[in-house]
């Protein structure tokens, strides 16, 4: 059988590559998490692998008359993947997507480029009856898609594929698949996790004579720590800082309820996973004092700065240049950090609150990637999602030190450990993957409703310091059970 040649991977629209991947509301002025961020509100493997057991699709081996007539002659397929991407990223994500062209060459992979209107693009195009065949699906967005009907159930491809079904999923982290689950079926399966850490300059703390833990266990580590570390490097000249301890350089809503309260034992949903309508629980005693005690740190200690001084410079540029000396953050920053002349940084877990347990906890977000439920190539879609989620795409993932790998094996390798080596201990963002010691962001088809009236609140309320947290969650928590309940 002869199989046509392809080019390297090639990208539409590569004009509008978006600075960075993102996972905050499509509600949000900016879609990526820089452009939300800077407007202060958000070994190698492939060919090689390929003729392993991983490297063969079960889903088309049972003989060449169940295939699609193209597949049997040989014919060259093309797949557009929609993705959000910075300069650097693409350039990684191209250099697997040739080595899986270069073991499937009967499959062309184009990239189209979302910008930082990623989500507008897509839904035009689905709108347009035109969808792209692979789309990376945020995770604060699949659970809409998936209830609309735009996204291929994968769990059918699963089954049939005996290797990847015993290979590959049982290395995955059960929270993450259960992330891009809807109504029990997977519409998506993880390719990056985006669970968040503290970054803090070790110079600051070196200075100051303070150390850091790198546990989730280490019980020490209790929010009146995190305050007096906070103080004690917040500088001032005269009554302008000049330095914070600590600046909120993700999105403070989210930090807040998703961050700061489940390292509290609160929980916004005891199931987050498509939350029942009823179940909002802001107004949680244990959730309602944690949102407090973080509007505190700009209202009443002032060692954080206010929304409005973040406007001119983000949180992240704060602690890039030395004015900040903490942030709450996820990997997606790293690679800028460890770029950063003069920064010299490490990440720890997130701090405990006093009705917090024995252990600290995290957010845990992350990217997937989802086949079009109109694709005309859904077995041609399997074998690249086959491959960009298993062994030999996370590989190339693991040693970027662009993201955190999906797969357990790989998250406490040499490889991930060498890609990361800019922080001591990288491997504080695998650790708690590892232990579960995770909470999922809010995945709800009705997210897009009521995150805006939710974040607008937290934000000009309780981070404003115009009203208390417990009387806002309160009056939140209607809204978002009212929301849930339309959605439903």
């Amino acid at each position: 059988m002869t199989v046509p040649h392809h080019p390297p991977v090639t990208t539409a629209n590569e004009d509008d590559a978006t600075p960075t991947l993102s996972n905050v509301p499509d509600t949000t002025p900016a879609r990526s998490r820089k452009d939300f961020l800077g407007s202060a509100a958000k070994a190698a493997t492939g060919a090689a692998l390929a003729g392993s057991a991983l490297g063969a699709t079960p889903a088309l081996a049972a003989g060449a008359r169940h295939l699609p007539e193209i597949m049997r002659k040989g014919s060259q397929v093309t797949l557009t993947y929609i993705v959000g991407a910075s300069p650097a990223e693409l350039q990684t994500r191209k250099a697997i997507v040739n080595k899986f062209m270069a073991a499937n060459p009967d499959i062309n992979i184009v990239f189209q480029l979302g910008g930082n209107a990623f989500q507008q693009k897509l839904n035009t195009e689905i709108a347009g009856g035109t969808p792209p065949d692979l789309i990376m699906s945020f995770e604060l967005q699949h659970a809409t898609y998936a209830q609309q009907g735009n996204f291929m159930n994968l769990d059918p491809f699963i089954a049939r594929d005996s290797a990847f079904q015993h290979t590959v999923m049982p290395d995955q982290y059960p929270a993450m698949l259960n992330m891009f689950r809807y109504k029990g079926h997977l519409y998506a399966l993880p390719e990056a996790v985006n669970n968040v850490v503290l970054y803090y300059n070790r110079d600051h703390l070196a200075e100051a004579g303070l150390t850091m833990p790198s546990s989730w266990d280490d019980r020490s580590w209790t929010w009146d720590k995190f305050l007096h570390y906070a103080t004690a490097l917040t500088q001032q000249r005269g009554s302008r800082v000049t330095r914070y301890g600590y600046a909120e350089s993700w999105w403070w809503p989210l930090v807040a309820c998703s961050v700061i309260a489940p390292a509290n034992g609160g929980d916004w949903f005891t199931q987050p996973i498509e939350p029942p309508a009823g179940s909002s629980n802001l107004s949680d005693p244990k959730i309602a004092r944690a949102i407090q005690f973080y509007a505190d740190l700009t209202n009443v200690h002032k060692v954080a700065p206010d929304n409005r001084s973040l406007t001119a410079q983000a949180g992240f540029q704060l602690f890039m240049t030395g004015r900040a000396s903490m942030g709450i953050l996820g990997h997606w920053f790293f690679k800028d950090f460890a770029q950063t002349s003069g920064l010299n940084f490490d990440i720890a877990p997130i701090p405990i609150g006093p009705d917090g347990g024995s252990h600290s906890t995290t957010a845990l977000g992350g990217i997937g990637l989802a086949m079009s439920a109109k694709t005309k190539y859904p077995e041609q879609c399997w074998r690249f999602i086959r491959y960009w989620t298993g062994l030999q795409g996370q590989t190339g993932f693991a040693g970027s030190g662009l993201w955190v790998p999906t797969l357990r094996s790989l998250g406490q390798s040499a490889l991930y450990r060498t890609a990361n080596a800019a922080a001591p201990h990288p491997t504080v963002f695998t650790d708690v993957l590892r232990e579960g010691y995770v909470h999922s962001l809010p995945i709800s088809s009705a997210w897009a409703d009521f995150s805006i009236p939710w974040a607008n609140d937290l934000i000009d309320q309780v981070w404003a310091g115009k009203q208390p947290a417990a009387q806002v969650a309160a009056a939140l928590d209607k809204t978002i059970n009212a929301s849930i309940k339309k959605n439903s």
